[in-house]
């Protein structure tokens, strides 16, 4: 999130979720960075981490 690498942040929240993180456990790390990162790269990691887990979560025809 720091760093802007918004394509790693996608990689590693997948693998979050297929880890066993829940969806909200997900929000609380991401709320927690930032505070340290600030609001604008917070922004972009919500909006990241909400496509990749809508993704993940959707069921499949």
């Amino acid at each position: 999130m720091a760093g802007g690498h918004l394509e790693e942040l996608a990689f590693h929240t997948r693998a979050a979720l297929r880890s066993g993180l829940t969806p909200t456990e997900i929000r609380e790390i991401l709320i927690q960075a930032g505070v340290y990162c600030g609001v604008p790269a917070a922004n972009a990691a919500f909006r990241v981490a909400r496509s990749v887990i809508l993704e993940e979560t959707t069921p499949r025809d």
